[in-house]
Parts: structure tokens; sequence; C-alpha cells
């Protein structure tokens, strides 16, 4: 039987910029996420756990060693255990108390972690220092899920919601060099200068700044010379943080296409445009002409209904798309045209293939 696959067409018509907080296009340097990890025992399974690693084994054994307890297991009598990997994220700012999300893994052998209870497990950074200690049930969210073959898939990752209690701050001043510094989530100098433009507009009038004290250092980086008397704790500076974060700029996105093979989905912006050419394969013909000259034409050798499919004014890609989907393209189909327009230098965007 024939699999059936499902094409998706998402774009875009309008070719404006839309107006987006700083928040969402920036960060502030030095205001970040740290990775801590850690090893750890679940324990609790049923019968799904670690059944061939002597790992599991001897890290049991010394766990309960530090509670005075001396057992002499063997992996075989480990079924009920399984050794993991805890990942988190801890905030620039955490303080003590405060609680984490972490993510737990299994390493070994185990069938799955469902019913299991993560034993208190010390988290650290690359500096071999503990940050956090993580414990709790395990927990997975959604219905069972299928394979695809048949069968369940294996429960082996895990959350435990709110699970790693801070211990230790990571003390970061990113306010020490008396500067703010904003970071562009990507290089785009047209947005550089809006952004910039729009903060000398709003910025040095408030907080008795000079507008040459705001400059573009790269095409991803600003910095803020605010002087001394701003401190990293002052009302002064967290009025200013949040003024930044709230600036709207217009911002257009990049010219790209994003398709996904698997799903099927293809994702484009409204701004993107090919020149006249002409593509064949698989007995589809398909030729893209001026829209100020003739119209674009589709035609497949053997149609199901029609024998041809024509477009008015189809100069933009999603027009090409849309039409190959309804002419009975397959995704496939659709991937080779566009990545032969890429090549060809017909198509005048990023190509990202998933």
């Amino acid at each position: 039987m024939k699999k059936a696959i499902l094409l998706f067409l998402i774009f875009s018509t309008s070719i404006f910029g839309a107006e987006v907080r700083l928040k969402d296009l920036a960060k502030i340097e030095g205001i970040r996420d740290n990775q801590i990890t850690g090893y750890g025992i679940v324990v609790g399974l049923p019968g799904t756990g670690d059944s061939k690693t002597p790992m599991t084994t001897e890290s049991m054994k010394n766990y309960l060693k530090n509670l005075g307890v001396e057992a002499n297991l063997k992996p075989e009598q480990t079924k009920n255990i399984a050794s993991v990997l805890i990942t988190a994220n801890i905030p620039s700012y955490a303080r003590k108390g405060d609680r984490l999300d972490v993510t737990v893994s299994s390493i070994g052998d185990a069938k799955s972690l469902e019913g299991g209870v993560l034993l208190q497990s010390p988290l650290k950074t690359a500096n071999d220092k503990i940050y956090a200690v993580a414990s709790g049930v395990i927990s997975f969210g959604g219905k069972e899920t299928s394979t695809g073959l048949g069968r369940a898939s294996k429960k082996t990752v895990g959350i435990v919601h709110a699970g790693a209690l801070v211990e230790s701050e990571l003390k970061e001043d990113f306010f020490s060099s008396q500067r703010v510094v904003i970071r562009l989530n990507s290089q785009d100098f047209s947005l550089m200068n809006n952004v910039v433009n729009r903060i000398k507009e709003t910025v040095p009038e408030k907080f008795g700044l000079k507008a040459d004290s705001i400059q573009a250092l790269t095409p991803s980086e600003i910095v803020i010379e605010v002087g001394a008397g701003f401190s990293a704790k002052s009302p002064g500076l967290l009025n200013l943080l949040s003024d930044l974060e709230n600036i709207t700029v217009e911002s257009s996105s990049k010219a790209k296409v994003v398709i996904n093979e698997r799903s099927g989905v293809i994702v484009m912006g409204g701004n993107i445009a090919i020149d006249e050419v002409a593509v064949a394969r698989s007995g589809l013909s398909l030729s893209v002409t001026d829209k100020n000259r003739r119209n674009t034409r589709l035609t497949w050798e053997k149609p199901p209904t029609k024998e041809s499919f024509v477009i008015e004014e189809a100069t933009q890609v999603s027009d090409v798309v849309e039409a190959l989907n309804k002419v009975g393209a397959s995704t496939r189909d659709i991937i080779a045209i566009l990545e032969a327009l890429k090549a060809a230098g017909a198509l005048h965007a990023e190509l990202e293939i998933q």
C-alpha cells in the first residue's frame, strides 16, 4: 500500500517587518542559564531497572555504605535500580533554596524508569563545584506513545519537577565593567541599525546618558556605557534593563526556507522570490517566468485530472510549492526541485533541510 505523505505549507504574505520587543530578539550579556549535571541512582522500579550493569551495583553498594549499611549486591539483584545522568539549568541569579526542574536519563540497560524515585544526587558545573542537590519522583508527560513498529516506546528519560534544590549561588556580576552589553540572537546589520536607533531615541534622555555612549561593537553586539552612576543592584539599572527589554523594533525575517523531510512540513517567509527558470523531474515539468511577462505553468505527463496547472503572477516560492502540492507532487519532489532552484541560483533564500 502506498504511503500517504501529508504536506503542510506555512508562509507569510507580508514583506514588512513586525514590531518585536527587544527581549525577543536579544539578551543581556552575563544574564544567562548555566548547565549543571550529576550522576544518580533511581530506585523502586518494578523489575525494569539495570540487569547487566556492574556500575549500578557498585554505586548502590557505595551509597548504602555511606549510610552505614554493608550490602553484598549482585547485578541480577538490581532490577529495581537504574543508573542515570541528571541535567538541569541554573540561572545566574538563582538563590539558595530555589527549586529547579531536572531531567533524568538512563545510562544502563534499564527498560523503563517509570515508577522510580531518584535518590539524593549532587549536581555540579564544569568547575566541579556542587551548586544543587536533586531527588524526587520521576514523571513522564502525556500518554504512552508508539514507535510506529507496533510496540510502545521505552520511558528511559523523565523529569523530576522542582526536584533540585539550589545549595550554592553562582555569584556572577554582569555589571562589573560599568556597561551593559546587548547581544542579538542573530547577526543582522539592518536589525542592528534599527536597535541602536531605537535605543538612542528612548534611553539617553530618561536616564541621563549621552547618545555616543550607545554603540555597536559587532553585527550582533551593542554596548551602553552607563558610568559609575549605576550599580548592579541600583533601581536605576533595573529600570534601564526593563526599558531596554520592552523597546519595540521593526524586524524583518531572513529569507529562508525550512523543510522537514520526515514530517513534510515546509516553512518559509513571504519575501522569498525566484528567478525565471525551468525544472523537470519525474514527469513533472515546471516553468517560472517573470510575472510582468507571462504566467507560470505546471504540467504533468499523466495527471489524474488536468493536463496543466496555471498560476497567476508567480514570482514567490510559496506559489510554486503550493502549485506543486496541488498537482500531487510528493514531498521528495518538492525538496528536490527547491534544492535544484537553490543550486541554479534562482532561489534567493537560504535552504535548510532537516
